[in-house]
This record gives structure tokens, sequence and C-alpha cells, in this order.
């Protein structure tokens, strides 16, 4: 009879390390989901910026290209970027920036 219950007890036994070794490698696997997860957050938080961003600049070039025609534009262009200015105006120079 001790045989038997040496085989089975050996069983029984097998069967427990077999449960215990799927159960940690579950509990594991969920640990490492939980980290990707925590991850994949914080890199959608990161991108939704970024396209919050994106579609800002993206508004402020749709209107700057519809008023890229007007007068008003030509004139702002010509003063801030080329440095113009008209014949009759008077330019105060600031000392303390230069």
């Amino acid at each position: 009879m001790q045989k038997k219950r040496k085989k089975v007890n050996i069983a029984v036994l097998l069967k427990r390390c077999v449960l215990c070794g799927l159960v940690l490698y579950l509990f594991g696997l969920f640990i490492a989901q939980q980290f990707d997860f925590s991850r994949l957050a914080k890199e959608e938080q990161a991108l939704e910026a970024q396209i919050a961003e994106e579609q800002r600049v993206q508004e402020e070039l749709l209107k700057e290209k519809e008023a890229a025609g007007t007068p008003e534009y030509v004139e702002r262009v010509a003063r801030e970027k080329l440095g113009y200015m008209k014949p009759d105006e008077k330019v105060f120079i600031d000392a303390k920036k230069q």
C-alpha cells in the first residue's frame, strides 16, 4: 500500500506544482500587461497633445492662406519680413534692443 500511496502523493504533488506554475505564469502575464497598458496610455496622451498642436498650427496656416491675397496681408509681410515702410512714415528705433 505504501507504493500506491507514494505514487498517488507524487501525482498529486505534480498536479499541484503544475497548477502553481500556471497561476504564477498568469499572474506575471497580468503584471506585464498592466505595465504595457500604462506605457501605452502615456504614449496616447503624448500623441493626443501632438495632434492638438498640429491642428492649431493647421488652423493658423489656413487663416494665413485665406488672408494671403488681401492688401493688409501684403503690407504686414512687407513690414515684418522685408523691413519696408511707407514713404511718409516716421520710424523710431529702440536703442535698448540693440
